[in-house]
């Protein structure tokens, strides 16, 4: 018997130093995933890893213990020791792992209740699952489900409108440690997804001028060069006009783009430091850096929204620098979850539809309603053909042909039910409810939810 069931551990359970331990940056979760391929007690799997939660979702023997394996997987490939406190994980199964992974898609799981980001690291975890050839029927079914409650809760609520994700949290947190951006010089270290998302928050906050510093110079380039502000009204009324703007607080920041070599130096003019790399290891080092920040005679705000961290935790003991990192945005969660509260029951509202039809679509595919609705069918096509062509025989040979008709169709259904029967004998499986969807798309069975 198998069992769908998700373990994990994310920013409600664990602190960062210990998510940190448990990150999968670069190539770790397509290399966790073909470890997972070759246990032979796990049908299907998937790994989801952000900077706020792990997660390994499967589909797997009952007894199987799922959290033992993974901890010693992560340790082995980060070459790392592994995390001991399981108290920090939680573990479902069946229907509670169906409605988790339906909250996380909708948002209702995140720090920042309703940013739009989970919903497509979710779908970058069931690609990346997809290519490493370790999901199948039931995974596949339950993800596609979860992108769809992910986008019902988008257009049928308010629930992420405004909404900030990790990025946009930490410029509203800078926008609480400075009076008003413009003037700042702001650097963000990194130049993927949060590091975009950063500049566009930082620049409708007004800030003028961003330094993007990056491992590839050229993605940093990139970045730079991107329009990173959207022309207000008046603004697009003029250019179509064919008129120039008139100059003021709205003109794109002006932007520049370095290779880390060169943090040192940007960092001796930055007022704001924003980092958001994928790396493994820490990029601002206390032994690089300690010496030129001591000589600063004006504060350093370092706000980091990394997993694992970029920054060297001694650096925030110095006396100019002031370093956050992500637990440090509870506060501004609370203050969205309050302001966003109002749309929460609706986003679980949605969530428990769907968990409750994804059940009714899962228990419909067990064997004994699977064989309920084939022999149903049977009979209603035998009765139909017998009242079709029974009005051709006489009286006397009605009885016989009732029999004979009977008699077919039971030798028609007896070895699909053997079949079935026999799928069902250890429990629910993988292979048992595909095949089950299977007869019932061939018979044009009932339709169910999952259809």
């Amino acid at each position: 018997m198998t069992v769908l069931a998700v373990i994990g551990a994310n920013h409600r359970t664990a602190p960062v130093e210990v998510r940190e331990r448990l990150a999968l940056p670069g190539d770790l979760v397509r290399r966790l995933l073909q470890l997972m391929r070759a246990d032979p007690a796990v049908e299907e799997a998937m790994v989801l890893a952000t900077c706020n939660r792990t997660e390994l979702y499967t589909v797997a023997r009952k007894d199987h213990d799922g959290l033992g394996p993974f901890l010693d997987r992560v340790a082995r490939l980060k070459e790392s020791p592994p995390v001991t406190d399981t108290g920090i994980f939680y573990r479902k199964e069946g229907l509670e792992a169906v409605r988790h992974l339906l909250r996380v898609a909708a948002s209702l799981d995140s720090q920042i209740v309703g940013e739009h980001q989970i919903l497509g690291q979710v779908k970058d975890a069931y690609r990346q699952a997809v290519e490493a050839r370790t999901t199948g029927f039931l995974l596949n079914k339950l993800l596609h489900r979860a992108f769809r409650v992910g986008k019902r809760v988008q257009t049928e609520t308010d629930l992420g409108r405004g909404s900030a994700g990790i990025a946009q949290a930490a410029v509203e947190l800078a926008g609480h440690l400075f009076d008003r951006l413009a003037g700042k010089t702001v650097l963000l270290v990194g130049a993927g997804r949060n590091a975009e998302g950063a500049a566009r928050a930082l620049v409708r906050a007004g800030a003028t001028h961003l330094i993007v510093a990056n491992r590839t110079v050229e993605r940093a380039q990139q970045l730079a060069a991107a329009p990173l502000r959207t022309p207000d009204k008046k603004e697009a009324a003029c250019r179509q006009a064919g008129e120039k703007p008139v100059k003021g607080d709205g003109d794109p920041p002006t932007t520049e783009a370095v290779g880390l070599e060169d943090l040192e130096g940007v960092l001796a003019r930055s007022d704001l430091v924003i980092t958001s790399t994928g790396s493994a290891e820490a990029v601002l080092t206390y032994e690089g850096l300690a010496d030129g920040l001591r000589r600063r005679e004006r504060p350093l705000f370092i706000v980091d929204i990394a997993m694992p961290r970029d920054v060297d935790a001694r650096l925030g003991t110095l006396a100019n620098v002031y370093l956050y990192n992500l637990d440090d945005l509870d506060r501004l969660v609370e203050r969205n979850l309050e302001r966003r509260r109002r749309e929460i029951p609706r986003a679980e509202a949605i969530v428990e539809s769907e968990v409750e039809a994804f059940g009714r679509w899962l228990a419909s595919l067990g064997s004994a309603p699977t064989i309920r609705l084939l022999q149903e069918y049977l009979d209603l096509l035998r009765e139909a053909q017998i009242e079709r062509y029974g009005r051709k025989f006489s009286a006397a040979d009605r009885e016989p042909l009732e029999r004979f008709a009977e008699s077919l169709c039971n030798q028609i259904l007896h070895k699909p039910l053997k079949f079935l029967k026999r799928l069902a004998e250890d429990g629910p499986t993988g292979e048992q409810l595909k095949t089950a969807e299977l007869v019932r798309r061939m018979f044009g069975l009932k339709e169910t939810d999952g259809d």
